[in-house]
C-alpha cells in the first residue's frame, strides 16, 4: 500500500463539485425523505388512517414502539455489517428488504400481524442511515463538506411533510396502503444504487483489499465530471506510508481513543434526544388536557417532530380520546406549516457551516438548544403563549443542527475501518433516548410537578453541553478523512488544518 504517488483520499477529495456530488446527494436526500415519511407518527396518532384492529391509545403505543424497536436494533447491527461487507451492499439490501416488507405489510390484518410487519419494516429500514452516512462522507470533498453531509437531512422533515398530507387528503386511506405508498420512493432509490449513481466507497474498496475495483470506481467518478483520471492503477493506494501510528500511553491517550470518545459521542446523543424527546411530549399533553391557551403558535411549535413514536404515547392517544375532528384539521394544518419551519432551519444551520468551525456549532447548537427549552417552559409557566411557540421551535432546530455536526464529526474522526460502526453506535443510542425518555417522564410525572419535570429533562442540554467539552471537536471547518493511522502522526483532530487534497487542476 505504500507504492503509489497519491492516496485515494486524495483522489476524491480534490474532486471538484459537480454532478457526481449532486447525484449522490439526490439518493442520500431520496433516502432521508423516505425515511420521513415511512416513519411519520402523526396520521396513527392522529386517527387519520383506517385500520382492522382496534384504534386505541394501548394499541397505537404499540404499533409505534414496534418500529421504534426495530429502528435500534437495525441501526446497531447495520453498521458493523457496512465495516464488513461495504455501504452500498448494506443500502442496497436494506432497501430491497424494506419494498419486501411493505408488501407483506399489505396482508396484515390483526393486531399482532401489525406488531410484526412494523417490527420488521423498521429492522430493515432503521439501519439505512449507519451505512448512508459514512457513504456520502467517504464520497464527498473536503470543500465545504460540513454543508453536504448535513443539507440532505432536509429530507426527513419533508417526507414526514408529505406523510402528513396525504393522510390529511385522503381520508380513512387504510394503513396498509399508506404504507405501501410511503415504501415506494425505496424503490427509485434501489434502482439508483444499482445503476451505480451511489456508488461503493473507494476508501472502503482500497482498506479491504480490492484495488482493482477502487480504481474502477475512481475512473467513473472523474468521467461523471467529463475529467480523466491522471494516475495509472499502480500510482494510487491507500496510504504513502505502511507505518501504522504508535498507540500511547497514559491517561490522556486513554481520554483520547476511539473507545472514550464513541462513549462521549453516545452519552450526549443520548442525553440530548432525551431532552428534545420531552419538549416534543410536553406541548402535546397540554394542548390535549385542552388548555385554554391554545394558539396557532403553540400548536406550530409542537408539530415540529421528527420520527419519534414516543410522540403517540403522549399526544396521539390523548387526541384520539378527546375526538375533536376540528383539532385534528387543525393540528395537521400547524404540522404541515411546522415541517416546513424545520426543512429550512436545516438548510440554515447547514449553510452556517460554511462560516462556522465543527466546535462552535456543535457546542453553541447544545447551548442554545438548553437556553431555549428553559426559556420556552418558564414562559408557558407565565402563560406567555406568544413567545413560548417560537422559543420551543428555535430549541428543536438547535437540538437538529448538533445532532447532524456530532454526526459529521464522528464520520470525521473515525478511520475508514470502524466509522460506520460508530455512527450505528451513535444512532442506536438516540434511538434508544426517544424510546427512554416518555418512560421516564411517566415516573418523574407521578411524583413532580409537570413544569419540574420539564425543567429537570431541560437540564440535560446542559449535560450534554458539558460533556460535548470531552470531545476534541476541530478548531476548523473542514479536515480530511483519514483511512489508517500513521505512525508519528498527531492526532487529526488537535493539529493544525491539513491540505484538502490533490485537486485535478493541479497535477
Amino acid at each position: 500500500m505504500s507504492d503509489g504517488f497519491v492516496t485515494v483520499g486524495q483522489c476524491i477529495e480534490g474532486l471538484p463539485i459537480g454532478v457526481f456530488v449532486w447525484e449522490l446527494l439526490l439518493c442520500a436526500f431520496l433516502a432521508s425523505f423516505w425515511l420521513g415519511a415511512l416513519n411519520e407518527p402523526t396520521p396513527f396518532a392522529l386517527g387519520l388512517l383506517d385500520t382492522d384492529w382496534t384504534y386505541n391509545e394501548l394499541n397505537v403505543q404499540a404499533v409505534l414502539a414496534a418500529m421504534g424497536v426495530g429502528n435500534a436494533i437495525s441501526m446497531l447491527l447495520a453498521g458493523w455489517f457496512a465495516d464488513k461487507t461495504g455501504r452500498a451492499n448494506v443500502i442496497r439490501c436494506l432497501t430491497l428488504a424494506t419494498v419486501s416488507c411493505g408488501l407483506l405489510v399489505q396482508s396484515s390484518r390483526t393486531l399482532g400481524q401489525t406488531l410484526c410487519g412494523r417490527f420488521l419494516l423498521g429492522l430493515t429500514s432503521g439501519g439505512l442511515l449507519a451505512a448512508l452516512i459514512p457513504l456520502v462522507a467517504e464520497l464527498l470533498p473536503a470543500r465545504r463538506r460540513g454543508f453536504y453531509m448535513t443539507v440532505w437531512c432536509c429530507g426527513r422533515p419533508a417526507g414526514a411533510l408529505l406523510a402528513v398530507l396525504i393522510s390529511c387528503l385522503l381520508p380513512r386511506l387504510d394503513w396498509t396502503n399508506f404504507v405501501f405508498m410511503m415504501t415506494a420512493p425505496a424503490v427509485v432509490l434501489y434502482i439508483l444504487c444499482r445503476l451505480d449513481v451511489m456508488p461503493e466507497s473507494p476508501r472502503f474498496l482500497y482498506l479491504a483489499g480490492r484495488r482493482e475495483e477502487g480504481f474502477l470506481t475512481l475512473a467513473e467518478m472523474y468521467d461523471k465530471e467529463m475529467m480523466c483520471l491522471p494516475w495509472g492503477p499502480d500510482s494510487v493506494s491507500l496510504t504513502t506510508s505502511s507505518e501504522v501510528k504508535e498507540v500511547k500511553s497514559g491517561l490522556r491517550s486513554l481520554a483520547h481513543s476511539d473507545a472514550a470518545i464513541t462513549a462521549w459521542l453516545c452519552l450526549i446523543i443520548f442525553f440530548s434526544h432525551c431532552a428534545s424527546q420531552c419538549m416534543r411530549a410536553w406541548i402535546p399533553t397540554i394542548l390535549a388536557a385542552g388548555s385554554p391557551h391554545q394558539t396557532p403558535v403553540m400548536l406550530l411549535a409542537m408539530s415540529l417532530l421528527q420520527a419519534a413514536g414516543s410522540k403517540a404515547q403522549s399526544s396521539g392517544a390523548s387526541l384520539l380520546s378527546a375526538g375533536s375532528t376540528g383539532l385534528d384539521r387543525h393540528l395537521v394544518m400547524v404540522a404541515a406549516q411546522g415541517y416546513m419551519l424545520e426543512i429550512c432551519g436545516v438548510v440554515l444551520c447547514a449553510a452556517a457551516s460554511w462560516a462556522l468551525t465543527r466546535r462552535l456549532l456543535v457546542r453553541g447548537s447544545l447551548c442554545a438548544a438548553a437556553l431555549l427549552a428553559i426559556g420556552a417552559t418558564l414562559a408557558e409557566r407565565r402563560n406567555l403563549w406568544l413567545t413560548a411557540g417560537p422559543l420551543f421551535g428555535l430549541a428543536l432546530i438547535a437540538n437538529a443542527a448538533a445532532t447532524n455536526f456530532l454526526l459529521v464529526f464522528a464520520c470525521e474522526r473515525f478511520p475508514t475501518s470502524s466509522r460506520a460502526s460508530a455512527v450505528g453506535l451513535v444512532l442506536f443510542f438516540g434511538q434508544v433516548a426517544e424510546l427512554f425518555a416518555p418512560a421516564m417522564g411517566v415516573i418523574m410525572l407521578n411524583r413532580f410537578s409537570v413544569q419540574s419535570a420539564v425543567l429537570a429533562f431541560n437540564s440535560l442540554y446542559f449535560v450534554a453541553f458539558l460533556l460535548s467539552f470531552q470531545l476534541p471537536l476541530p478548531g476548523h471547518r473542514e479536515r480530511t478523512l483519514h483511512d489508517v493511522e500513521e505512525k508519528g502522526a498527531r492526532d487529526p483532530l488537535t493539529r493544525n488544518r491539513k491540505r484538502l487534497g490533490m485537486s485535478y487542476q493541479t497535477v
